[in-house]
């Protein structure tokens, strides 16, 4: 079985949080499925007390987590779910009127109290269970998620999988590296290829065996990133990179057309004004529904509320949600307070130098973006 610790945020196989287990810490670790749930799991007594008494205790502990998995089935649309959506998506009110965390003791019993009086009584007399069912739900959406991720990735084999799979999401395969493993077992692709343990009373995958694929795919991360950065060495064009330097040199046109590249690169849609008559604007850029007008100040000294007034102006008359002034240069105290007051956003010369380095390393991933299609340079590896 998959579980997810909600201490440590991680996710594992072991049968408890191989992190939290050794820490002192009251551990809340969750199964994807809520019959694994360490509350139902007989616990040995020794011996003789297992042979008298363990049976009946065994179906009685059976008996009642049938009951939950029935009540679970029955309230997990649309109480868990609906309850989990507000979670994530907002906060709750308390009786004041003031924001509460959507997971504090408060709002877990009142969630706790609606699903008793519909009848699930159990959840009274478990410690935790309706956060740890709540949890499982969520760790439920986490997997469903991944599934819609990773069918993208399924290749010929597990090597040219794992490759795609890395290639597209980075470092972070080390935090989803066992949704891939259990994903594998539970679509029965490349079975053949990972040594699983189809037990609830054991690890789905041997603590070696995760091991293993865990240094395997840090080879494969590592392969990915060697070769990256041969090719951006090998490939490397001084000329298309900038420097706030390169912006000091240009004239007006010559920063308002490199304004247009950098907020195309951006991800904005960009539209350009005429050079003369412009009523203010020099540019404009839209993302998600949001029109913002752009001034664009390519100055030695600093730029003053002349510009800040062009850009309000440009903001009323071309009917823009937003306005923003850029510069190479810095902005006068009483432009600052002028911006602040009218809500004017302003770029000078520090913020324009952090958009250079995301317009060059969009560069960057632009050229090694053909590198994702090249064939896997991973070999085949033996059954882990």
């Amino acid at each position: 079985m998959l579980y997810r610790c909600y201490n440590c945020n991680i996710y594992s196989f072991e049968l408890t949080c191989p992190r939290c287990r050794d820490s002192g810490v009251k551990n809340l670790y969750v199964p994807l499925d809520p019959k694994y749930l360490p509350e139902f799991q007989y616990q040995s007594k020794g011996f003789v007390q297992d042979m008298f008494l363990g049976g009946a205790e065994k179906s009685k502990l059976k008996r009642k987590l049938q009951s939950v998995l029935t009540k679970y089935d029955q309230f997990k649309y649309p109480y868990f779910v609906n309850y989990l959506h507000i979670a994530r998506g907002s906060i709750f009110l308390s009786d004041d009127n003031k924001p509460e965390a959507v997971h504090s003791d408060s709002n877990l019993k009142l969630f706790q109290l609606v699903l008793t009086r519909l009848g699930f009584t159990e959840l009274m007399e478990f410690n935790q269970l309706t956060l740890k069912l709540v949890y499982s739900t969520e760790l439920n959406f986490d997997y469903s998620n991944f599934i819609t991720q990773i069918k993208n990735h399924i290749k010929s084999t597990i090597d040219s999988t794992l490759f795609s799979w890395i290639s597209e999401v980075g470092s972070r395969y080390r935090k989803e590296l066992p949704l891939f493993v259990y994903y594998l077992w539970d679509s029965q692709t490349f079975v053949n290829d990972i040594k699983f343990i189809p037990t609830g009373n054991l690890p789905l995958v041997r603590t070696k065996t995760m091991q293993k694929i865990q240094a395997y795919s840090e080879k494969v991360y590592l392969d990915i990133l060697v070769t990256r950065f041969r090719k951006t060495l090998e490939n490397f064009d001084p000329q298309q990179y900038l420097n706030i330097y390169k912006i000091d040199s240009m004239d007006g046109y010559q920063f308002e057309s490199f304004l247009v590249q950098l907020f195309t690169y951006l991800g904005y849609d960009v539209e350009e004004t005429k050079k003369a008559g412009d009523q203010g604007a020099d540019l404009f850029v839209s993302k998600f529904g949001t029109k913002t007008v752009i001034q664009a100040k390519n100055y030695k000294d600093n730029v003053g509320n002349a510009a800040i007034q062009q850009a309000l102006s440009a903001k009323a008359f071309y009917d823009c949600n937003e306005a923003m002034v850029v510069t190479n240069s810095y902005f006068t105290h009483s432009a600052i307070e002028l911006a602040n007051k009218t809500s004017v956003k302003l770029v000078d010369r520090s913020e324009l130098e952090k958009y250079i380095d995301e317009y060059n390393q969009l560069i960057i991933e632009a050229m090694n973006e053909s590198e994702n299609d090249s064939p896997n340079p991973v070999k085949q590896t033996n059954r882990i």
